[in-house]
């Protein structure tokens, strides 16, 4: 009975650490991003995307997938001067996008659109309001508690081996310690990926 109750104990840890590890990778995946190229020949040009302002007259920023607004407004002192209103459509991964405007001879549209309907409307999520960093954070709180959990255990398990010298309790406290450290090294994977995105974002 005590064996079927390990090898049973034993199923529910690797199907709990499975579960973890297929989320952390499903919200690893949903970091899709592209670096795109904004080029004007305008030195007066003033980038913004999704409501943010980038740079002067050329940027470079990664973005994620998705539709991003785009307003470049021509900052000099010209009579007749015409902003730029466009929609940055990025549809795939990990490639380059290259966008140039002509500041002089412009077609875009020179209307203003309503830019806070817009902007709510195609504006990309933030990561630390996504549902990705609500799983990540609650799944760091699950490892920890499972990591400390099973250490607990383990070093018990080693109180009642130092009193009783039974080896089949010492093979428990190794196996016990062997869950936790999966716990704890799952742990220092999704904090690494949360410092990461932090960093970058």
């Amino acid at each position: 009975m005590r064996i079927r109750s390990q090898i049973k104990n034993n199923r529910i840890v690797l199907k709990l650490i499975t579960i973890i590890i297929i989320s952390s990778v499903s919200c690893f995946a949903q970091d899709c991003k592209s670096k795109v190229e904004i080029i004007t020949n305008n030195a007066y040009a003033r980038i913004y995307i999704d409501s943010l302002f980038i740079a002067k007259e050329k940027a470079e920023i990664n973005l994620t997938k998705g539709n991003h607004f785009l307003f470049i407004q021509n900052s000099s002192f010209k009579w007749g001067k015409k902003n730029i209103y466009d929609t940055l459509r990025i549809t795939e991964c990990d490639k380059n996008y290259h966008f140039n405007y002509d500041m002089k001879q412009t077609e875009y549209s020179s209307v203003q659109p309503n830019l806070y309907e817009y902007i709510n409307k195609n504006k990309t999520e933030n990561f630390f309001s996504s549902s990705t960093f609500k799983i990540l954070v609650g799944s760091a709180a699950v490892l920890g508690g499972v990591a400390a959990y099973f250490k607990i255990k383990a070093d018990r398990k080693y109180d009642d081996y130092i009193q009783t010298k039974n080896s089949s309790t010492l093979d428990e406290v190794d196996r016990l310690d062997l869950y936790s450290g999966i716990a704890f090294g799952l742990l220092q994977i999704n904090f690494g990926y949360l410092i990461y995105k932090f960093l970058t974002d």
